[in-house]
């Protein structure tokens, strides 16, 4: 299982959060992505997220997947 951390805006102020989400990939995909933990000042706030905010953040949350997984291809070292 693997991790990423990423700092996403959300609300009518877009107040900036951190976002822990899990995965689980090989080299062809990733699959089972989950958000664990949506902090706002150090406070967890995942339950005060709407269904809406909490889609939007799956898709960043993938996006943010999508961009590590290109930044390892693009400085991969054997």
């Amino acid at each position: 299982m693997y991790t990423i951390d990423f700092v996403a805006t959300t609300g009518a102020g877009d107040v900036e959060i951190n976002v822990t989400m899990s995965f689980e990939a090989d080299k062809y995909s990733t699959w089972a992505e989950n958000i664990e933990m949506v902090t706002f000042n150090g406070m967890d706030i995942m339950g005060l997220l709407t269904d809406e905010q909490f889609a939007e953040l799956e898709a960043e949350g993938l996006r943010a997947i999508d961009a590590k997984k290109q930044w390892e291809k693009d400085n991969y070292e054997p």
